[in-house]
């Protein structure tokens, strides 16, 4: 026979409710598993465990009842009304919640389920729940939500079901995954959250979308402490931007003929000449990390590194970004190929400021003067070292000179490279050998797509006495 018991708080009642609107904590007894032997083996293995998890469960209402649980005739309490379990310090609350067995071994939540861990900053939503005592989790079904707040960073997740396991701050979240901050947004179908280890993890190629920028890997990280994130396997980073457009030397020479224009009208031409550009990166790995209180911001990209524009191309081993962007550094077999300009620059470490438009060049450093058309290689520069300067569109090479065209090879102390006029001018003691003929001036000056030199200031044949 049911027994049907209903609990009904009155200010006025017993003394018990003096104080609180809120039942008594119902506690389980000593002896409830030598009583129902609870079916597995399981169960009798975590016997101790079980004694050390303190839960509490209550409600507005209580109903309590008999019913078979897998074959066993089983106490069951359904608490209705501010319904509540505690496991430790993690409070399970919904509309209605059915409690099997008197030390709530399982609890069944329906209805604006919540899950709050406030020591580990997590709150659980869903409209459906499992709690499973023995395991330590928490099972949400319906699309449920995590939200994750701590040191004023709130993260929130999306997916069609979750595993919580309380105790060790773990959630493994399936189906859909969406992860939401506020700066960026991550897709994917699986992902672990590592909530004291401030990680998430989403695998099968995961997708990142942030402002004008879009991001996927093999594995992605997320350590939502740092802010970092770290990409792994054929990490790819797509991005637009809307830059000014670069202009040719002819195009510069017919605007200086034209009558100078008023500052507005500057201002109204660079807005309309500003055009969309897509840069595509790539590489083995991909790792950002946020600015911290010591730590300045860094994206690195690491082995086989690539940038891709429409006029320009970068190949690296290591590819380093500080400075939101205004500081690169790339290391190992390094290559810069400028489409626009018709070269190409090769050597061991590049590094390039923004905020001063200028590029190091070292370690066997080298420039490629290629064909306008077809980019084949036309003649090369090498020296100890190369300077860039972006507004002068100028490089300056130094310490041991050497330049080779398709006819002769020059030797110099430094030269500067006029990229828009594809002219080099060799200084410092230059000299020029072509078909076994080798002569000096005070400067030498080589257009090498043309194959065509120009000596000034000078002019002597080396080991000629004519």
């Amino acid at each position: 026979m049911k027994l049907l018991l209903i609990i009904t708080i009155c200010i006025l009642g017993s003394g018990i409710f003096a104080d609180t609107l809120e039942p008594p904590i119902l506690i389980g007894t000593d002896d409830f598993l030598k009583s129902y032997n609870f079916n597995t083996n399981d169960i009798k293995k975590d016997t101790k465990k079980k004694y050390k998890t303190p839960v509490m469960w209550g409600g507005n209402t209580l109903t309590q009842e008999e019913r078979l649980v897998n074959g066993f005739q089983m106490k069951t309490f359904i608490l209705g009304g501010g319904a509540y379990i505690t496991h430790k310090s993690i409070r399970l609350g919904a509309r209605e919640i059915e409690i099997i067995g008197e030390d709530a071994l399982q609890g069944n939540l329906k209805g604006q389920v919540i899950v709050e861990d406030k020591e580990n900053g997590a709150t659980l939503i869903a409209n459906k729940g499992t709690y499973d005592k023995m395991a330590g989790t928490v099972t949400l079904e319906n699309k449920p939500t995590l939200i994750h707040k701590k040191d004023g960073k709130v993260v929130r997740i999306h997916c069609e079901s979750i595993v919580r396991y309380l105790e060790e701050a773990k959630t493994i979240l399936t189906g859909r995954v969406i992860v939401t901050s506020l700066d960026f947004r991550v897709f994917g179908e699986d992902a672990v959250y590592y909530e004291k280890e401030d990680r998430i993890d989403l695998a099968n190629e995961p997708f990142l979308f942030s402002e004008n920028r879009f991001l996927q890997g093999k594995n992605l990280s997320y350590f939502v402490k740092e802010g970092s994130i770290l990409l792994d396997g054929d990490a790819s980073i797509y991005q637009v931007s809307f830059e000014a457009e670069k202009k040719k030397l002819e195009d510069k020479k017919k605007n200086s003929q034209k009558p100078e224009t008023t500052e507005n009208q500057k201002k109204e031409n660079s807005e309309k000449q500003k055009l969309r550009v897509i840069t595509i990166f790539s590489a083995n790995k991909l790792v950002h990390k946020n600015k911290s209180a010591n730590k300045e911001a860094v994206t690195s990209m690491n082995g086989k590194a690539f940038m891709f524009r429409e006029d320009s191309e970068f190949k690296a081993e290591e590819i380093q970004s500080l400075q939101n962007n205004k500081l690169i550094i790339s290391k190992g077999n390094v290559s810069f190929l400028d489409k626009a300009n018709s070269y190409r620059m090769e050597g061991g470490l590049l590094e390039y400021n923004k905020d001063r438009g200028y590029s190091y060049l070292t370690e066997k450093p080298k420039i490629f003067f290629l064909d306008e058309k077809t980019l084949e290689e036309k003649g090369n520069l090498s020296s100890v070292f190369i300077e860039r300067f972006d507004e002068k569109k100028e490089a300056v090479a130094r310490g041991d000179v050497s330049i080779q065209t398709q006819s002769s090879t020059a030797h110099g102390e430094y030269a500067t490279f006029f990229e828009e006029e594809d002219k080099l001018v060799l200084e410092g003691n230059p000299s020029l050998t072509r078909d076994n003929t080798k002569v000096s001036a005070g400067k030498i000056i080589i257009y090498p797509n043309e194959d065509r030199a120009i000596l000034t200031d000078g002019l002597k044949v080396i080991g000629n006495d004519q």
